[in-house]
C-alpha cells in the first residue's frame, strides 16, 4: 500500500526537543528491514515452497466432496486458507528481497517459480467455485448456523453467493489459468523497466553541480531549489527519462488493460470498472460522482495556483513550482526527529494506537534510506501472521514527514486487522486502507498547527492542508478520469497507441488544471511516472475518495462537542481499523459515520478547499506577498 506529502521551523523544533543529530548509521538494524523475521534464509523459503506443493496436491482429495456436509466443507476451507496464506508469505518475502535490490538474480528466479506454481494451483483448483455454487445457498447458511467454526467463513460465503453470476465453470476456469501468468507479466516488465533498466538523466544546475534527476532527488529540488530554472530543468529531465520509453510503456499498459478487459468479459462484467469495484460492492456511481464533483469544481484549484504564481512573483508557473515554499521557511527532518513528531501527532488516538505505532520503529520493520537497486517509492505491506514492512527512501523533506505518517497509518491498520480478524478477512479494501493512511496525515497537520504561532509557519500549514486536497483529491481524480477514459477505448475495441494515450493525458490535464500550469512538450508522455497505472489499474480513485472519508472521520473526533462524543467517534474509527475485510467497505464506512451514497462527502472537500484558499489569500496579503 503507497502515498505522499509534509513541514516545520526552528522555533517549533525547539518546542519538541529538536536537535541537529549527527548522521545516523544507515547500517543500524533500526533503519533496515530484518527479512529473517519472515525467512532466515532461502533454504527455509524452499522448505515452505515444498510444503506448499504438497498441500496443493493434498487438497485434491476434496474434489467432488464439498457437498457432503459442513465438516468436509470446513476442512476444505481451512486447507485452502492455509495454502493461500503460505502463498502470501512466499510472495511477500520474494518481493521484499527484490524491492531492496531489483538486481538480485535469485529474486527473479524464485518469483518465476512461485508464479508457475500459482498458475498450476489455479488450474488444478478450477473445480472449487463450480462445486460450491452447486450447493444451495440456504444449505450452506444452515450449516453455518449449526457449526461455529464454519461460521468464521460466513462473510466469505456471502461474498461468494453475491458474485455467483460471475462464477466460471471448471473448464473455463482451467482454461483461463493457462494465460494468467502471461497477463500478469506486463507488471513484471514495467517493474524491470522502471527500476532495473531506468537510467535517469544527469543535469547541471546553475551552481555548476551535477544532479541525477531521479524521483527522490527531484522531489527535494522542487521543495528547496530557489532557482526556478533549476527546478524546471530537473522536472523536464525526469519527464524525458520516461518519454524515452513512451512506446514501450504504452505497450505495457495496453497489454495490461487488454488482459483485464479479457478477464472482465470472461467473468461476465460489463466493464473493467465493474470488474474492479463489484467484488467489494462499491457502486459505480461512487466513482462517477467523484469525477463529476472534482472535474466540475476546478475553479478553486486554478485560484490557488494563481495565488502561488503571484506570491512567488513568477512570469510562468510550471509543475516544478507546485512544491516550492511560499514563505522562506527551511525544513529539515532527520528521520529520528520525524519519528517523534509523528508519534506525538497521533496521541489523540489513544494509548493502544500509540503502542502499536511505536512498535513499528523498534527495528526490522522499516527500511529507511535509499540504496542502489532499491524500489524508489514508499509503501506499507503485510502478510498475515507477520508484522507489516514499510519501505521508505528518506530524504529529510517535508513530503517524507507526511509520507512516514501516511505509511504508519497503513501499518497500524494492518496490525489491528491481524490482531482482530482471521486470515480470510485480513485483505481489506484499498478504500479502507487509504482512509486510515490519509487520516494520519490530517492528524499530523493538526499537530503542527497547534504547536506554532509563527505566521510564516501557519502559511506553510495552510499550503499543506490545501495540498492534501489538491494532490490527494483533485490530482488523483484527474488520474482516475484518465484511466476511466482509456479503459473505455479498450472496451470499445478502438485503436490505441502511445499518441492516443498521451493526447488523452494532455486533454484531462487541461480540464483539471486550466491555463495557469505550463507544461512541457514531453509532459503528455510522462504518465508512467504514476506507477499505479501499470501496477494497480483503477487504484488511484481510492486516494481521492479516501480524502473525503478521512476528513469526515477526523472532523467527527476533532469537532465533537463533548468529550464523550469525541471518545465515541474515536472508538468508531478504531473499530473500523479492527474490522479488516469482515464486511463490505462502504458498509463499514457507513457504520463509522461516512455515507458515500451521495455527493456530499466530495462537495464537503471542495468547500473545505475554498475556505483554505481564501484563508491563504488573506494571510499572503497580510505579509505583503500579494
Amino acid at each position: 500500500m503507497k502515498y505522499i506529502v509534509s513541514f516545520i521551523l526552528l522555533s517549533f523544533f525547539l518546542k519538541i526537543g529538536y536537535s541537529q543529530n549527527a548522521s545516523p548509521d544507515h547500517n543500524n538494524k533500526k533503519y533496515n528491514w530484518d527479512l529473517t523475521q519472515i525467512y532466515s534464509d532461502w533454504d527455509k523459503w524452499n522448505n515452505d515452497f515444498n510444503l506448499l506443493k504438497a498441500k496443493i496436491q493434498e487438497s485434491q482429495k476434496y474434489k467432488g466432496r464439498l457437498a457432503e456436509g459442513p465438516e468436509v466443507l470446513l476442512s476444505f476451507k481451512n486447507s485452502h486458507s492455509f495454502i493461500l496464506q503460505l502463498f502470501d508469505k512466499l510472495f511477500f518475502y520474494t518481493y521484499l528481497v527484490g524491492d531492496l535490490d531489483s538486481r538480485n538474480s535469485l529474486y527473479n528466479l524464485k518469483l518465476k517459480e512461485l508464479q508457475i506454481l500459482k498458475t498450476e494451483f489455479e488450474r488444478n483448483s478450477a473445480w472449487v467455485n463450480e462445486q460450491i455454487a452447486q450447493i444451495p445457498k440456504e444449505t450452506v447458511f444452515q450449516w453455518i448456523e449449526n457449526n461455529e467454526e464454519l461460521a468464521s467463513y460466513e462473510f466469505e460465503f456471502t461474498k461468494f453467493y453475491d458474485q455467483q453470476s460471475h462464477i466460471l465453470d471448471s473448464e473455463t476456469q482451467k482454461l483461463k489459468s493457462y494465460y494468467t501468468q502471461v497477463v500478469n507479466s506486463s507488471s513484471a516488465i514495467f517493474h524491470a523497466l522502471s527500476l532495473s533498466d531506468m537510467r535517469y538523466k544527469s543535469v547541471t544546475l546553475s551552481n555548476g553541480k551535477e544532479l541525477i534527476a531521479s524521483p527522490s532527488n527531484a522531489s527535494k529540488v522542487y521543495v528547496e531549489q530557489k532557482n526556478q530554472e533549476d527546478r524546471k530543468k530537473v522536472f523536464e529531465a525526469l519527464e524525458e527519462s520516461y518519454t524515452d520509453f513512451n512506446r514501450t510503456y504504452s505497450e505495457i499498459w495496453i497489454s495490461k488493460a487488454q488482459g483485464i478487459w479479457a478477464e472482465a468479459q470472461i467473468y461476465g462484467y460489463n466493464s473493467c470498472l465493474d470488474y474492479t469495484l463489484e467484488p467489494d460492492k462499491i457502486p459505480i456511481n461512487i466513482y462517477t460522482a467523484l469525477l463529476d464533483v472534482a472535474g466540475n469544481n476546478t475553479e478553486i484549484l486554478e485560484k490557488y495556483r494563481l495565488l502561488r504564481k503571484k506570491a512567488l512573483k513568477l512570469d510562468n508557473y510550471y509543475g516544478s513550482d507546485e512544491s516550492f515554499k511560499l514563505v522562506d521557511v527551511n525544513f529539515n527532518y532527520p528521520y529520528d526527529d520525524a519519528v517523534n513528531i509523528v508519534l506525538n501527532s497521533l496521541k489523540p488516538l489513544g494509548e493502544d494506537y500509540i503502542k502499536k505505532a511505536e512498535k513499528t520503529f523498534e527495528g526490522g520493520w522499516i527500511d529507511v534510506y535509499p540504496k542502489p537497486g532499491k524500489y524508489a517509492a514508499a509503501y506499507n505491506w503485510f502478510t498475515y501472521g507477520i508484522h507489516p514492512f514499510i519501505l521508505l527512501n528518506w530524504n529529510n523533506t517535508q513530503d517524507y514527514l507526511f509520507t512516514l505518517s501516511h505509511e504508519i497509518g497503513h501499518a497500524v491498520h494492518s496490525v489491528y486487522t491481524i490482531e482482530n480478524q482471521p486470515f480470510q478477512y485480513s485483505a481489506f479494501s484499498p478504500l479502507l486502507a487509504e482512509t486510515a493512511a490519509i487520516f494520519n496525515e490530517i492528524m499530523l497537520l493538526d499537530y503542527l498547527i497547534d504547536n506554532t504561532d509563527d505566521t510564516n509557519e501557519k502559511i506553510t500549514y495552510l499550503v499543506k492542508a490545501i495540498d492534501i486536497i489538491s494532490r490527494g483529491f483533485y490530482r488523483q481524480s484527474q488520474f482516475a478520469e484518465f484511466e476511466y477514459e482509456l479503459f473505455k477505448i479498450i472496451e470499445n475495441n478502438s485503436s490505441v497507441n502511445s499518441e492516443v494515450i498521451a493526447e488523452k493525458f494532455k486533454q484531462i490535464n487541461k480540464k483539471y488544471n486550466g491555463g495557469v500550469l505550463d507544461r512541457s512538450e514531453n509532459y503528455p508522455y510522462s504518465w508512467p511516472k504514476i506507477h499505479h497505472f501499470s501496477h494497480s489499474p483503477y487504484y488511484v480513485f481510492t486516494y481521492a475518495v479516501s480524502v473525503s472519508c478521512s476528513s469526515i472521520l477526523h472532523d467527527q473526533i476533532k469537532q465533537a462537542k463533548t468529550r464523550k462524543e469525541a471518545k465515541e467517534a474515536q472508538q468508531r474509527y478504531l473499530t473500523l481499523l479492527k474490522s479488516g475485510g469482515s464486511e463490505y467497505p462502504v458498509e463499514l464506512l457507513k457504520k463509522a459515520g461516512v455515507d458515500l451514497s451521495t455527493k456530499e462527502p466530495y462537495l464537503a472537500v471542495v468547500n473545505r478547499m475554498t475556505e483554505l484558499v481564501d484563508q491563504l489569500e488573506v494571510a499572503l496579503k497580510e505579509l505583503g506577498k500579494i
